[in-house]
């Protein structure tokens, strides 16, 4: 499937905050399994950008006190490139493999309607 690569970052996101962050979710075992093999299809592209993204922070970026690097929002010219460089990253598009999800075990798994909207384009009928 062919999808966006901030479309995939939002994703994985999602699948994250699902499996991860949002304890109240009472997921059944064979369904957070499939979430988790999403996540595990979709780690090359999101590693690649974190890569890249880092790089770019380096590049652009200024020690601090502490010896942390980072772009000051101050320095708008480093900013702008930074974002310029970026877009063009998550803009394009990449290749994964990942098995849709059925509609009826996404609204049967009682996820919240914030995080089915971010599913929509991984399901199918």
């Amino acid at each position: 499937m062919k999808m966006k690569l901030s479309d995939v970052l939002l994703l994985n996101n999602t699948l994250k905050s699902i499996i991860d962050t949002d304890k109240n979710l009472k997921i059944n075992a064979l369904f957070k399994f499939k979430l988790l093999g999403l996540m595990k299809n979709l780690e090359a592209p999101v590693a690649n950008f974190d890569v890249i993204r880092n790089e770019k922070i380096r590049e652009y970026g200024k020690k601090d006190e502490n010896g942390n690097i980072a772009i000051s929002q101050d320095d708008t010219e480093s900013v702008k490139k930074f974002t310029n460089d970026l877009e063009a990253v998550v803009n394009s598009d990449v290749e994964i493999s990942i098995e849709k999800l059925k509609v009826k075990d996404v609204f049967n798994a009682g996820i919240p309607a914030e995080y089915l909207v971010r599913l929509y384009t991984i399901m199918e009928e």
